[in-house]
């Protein structure tokens, strides 16, 4: 008897049917995950190990499906690799652990995006109602989480600062990252904003106003701003030329309701960012570094810094390599500087940035290839923009632990094939 007889390898359907298990409750686990966390501080990492395997389990599948989409980003990933391997073998810092965790958090939405381009050509319309069902009860948690954290459940979206009085810190909840689950927050809210104004438009207020609070409950500027950003967006790159015309008295009736709420926000900025709790964080800011402190939260002097110490450190060659995260925590606290581009440059050197110019080539890439052939591509446009401009200006996109595979599986639905009658409508969700 054999060894692949004893331990026969597991079917193509098994592995499939396991990813798709392990990615419905994806989001669930990492709140679950924080929610151990908060109650017990030494629980069991249950987020870290089921994305382990969820990627194994991809990477696996995928190998047999997409090789060649696979190669590329798992060849950056490897070189990302010698850099950190050779400062801990000169350190011996502790913290190899985490450079792995971040390489594969990095190059995890490519080989997602990959795998599941696939599945969304296989499995048409069935991938689209998974999709819908996983990202409405992904965001029905989210709405439950926000409940909960403002009856005094879970953390707070920030910290205290010595330096500022804020009499609200915001709520997260039962997640353990704010700015990823801001980030989250826009794959969900980009994604059902398009499918509710494809199917059921009476909900898409209902969806605007939930993800809005939400959003202003985390405090963040990328969670608002990108929130109304996608909530105004949308229809508009929706609707149809005749459809314009047919509702341009209704959209000017709107557009008056804007420009009135603009001039009202402008009037009254400083008590609108007094009553959500910005005001003194920004205005801290603000005095501290100008206009760049605000739109930046300082991330600015904390590039400079970082870059600067390392320049001093650190040989030239080794630099082109990186130093991986324990190279720059052996000097400082605050190692990261949470801009994607900068920290994947400096911990991995030019193979880091590399992954981050190849993430957003690949996407746009094959956003415009579909463009006539999804109605999901323009939605998913605007989406992207957002997102590349978040992980350039505040980062936690590319760096996420939670956001990867939610935007992995909206990139990969404008691969399902459309009837040429259905292009401006979407697959009905009876059976979501």
């Amino acid at each position: 008897m054999t060894w692949s007889t004893r331990f026969p390898r597991p079917t193509a359907c098994l592995l499939d049917r396991t990813v798709l298990l392990l990615a419905t409750i994806f989001v669930a686990i990492d709140w679950l995950n924080g929610l151990l966390r908060y109650l017990s501080p030494h629980s069991v990492p249950l987020s870290a190990v089921l994305k382990a395997v969820l990627l194994a389990l991809i990477i696996w599948r995928g190998w047999q499906l997409c090789r060649r989409e696979l190669q590329l980003p798992l060849l950056l990933m490897l070189l990302m690799l010698p850099g950190p391997l050779y400062i801990k073998w000169l350190t011996g810092h502790p913290y190899l652990v985490a450079d792995l965790q971040l390489i594969a958090k990095a190059g995890a939405m490519l080989l997602a995006f990959a795998y599941f381009s696939v599945q969304a050509q296989q499995r048409g319309a069935d991938f689209l109602r998974w999709v819908d069902f996983l990202m409405l009860a992904a965001f029905a948690l989210l709405l439950v989480n926000a409940a909960l954290g403002l009856t005094g459940y879970g953390g707070t979206a920030y910290q205290p600062m010595d330096e500022v009085s804020q009499k609200f810190l915001g709520v997260k909840g039962f997640f353990i990252s704010t700015n990823e689950l801001s980030a989250l927050l826009l794959v969900l809210s980009g994604w059902l904003f398009c499918r509710s104004w494809q199917l059921c438009r009476w909900t898409y207020p209902l969806l605007g106003v939930a993800s809005i609070f939400i959003a202003a409950l985390l405090l963040t500027k990328t969670g608002l701003f990108g929130v109304l950003l996608l909530f105004i967006g949308i229809p508009v790159l929706l609707m149809r030329r005749e459809q314009w015309q047919a509702a341009k008295i209704y959209l000017l009736f709107t557009l008056a309701i804007l420009l009135i709420l603009i001039v009202l926000i402008l009037l009254n900025w400083r008590q609108l960012l007094q009553a959500i709790g910005l005001y003194n964080k920004l205005m801290f800011a603000y005095e501290q570094r100008g206009f760049f402190g605000i739109l930046l939260s300082s991330r600015d002097f904390y590039l400079q810094r970082n870059f600067t110490l390392v320049a001093e450190q650190y040989p030239h060659w080794l630099q082109l390599f990186g130093v991986g995260q324990g190279g720059v925590k052996l000097w400082l606290k605050k190692y990261f500087i949470e801009l994607d581009f900068f920290d994947l440059l400096l911990f991995y050197g030019l193979a880091g940035a590399m992954l981050v110019a190849l993430s957003f080539i690949r996407l746009f890439k094959a956003l415009f290839s579909r463009l006539t052939q999804s109605p999901l591509v323009k939605p998913l446009l605007l989406l992207n923009v957002i997102l590349f401009t978040v992980a350039m200006l505040a980062g936690h996109v590319l760096t996420s632990g939670m956001l990867w595979l939610p935007w992995a599986l909206v990139n990969a639905a404008i691969f399902v094939d459309w009837p040429q009658r259905q292009s401006e409508q979407a697959v009905p969700l009876e059976h979501a």
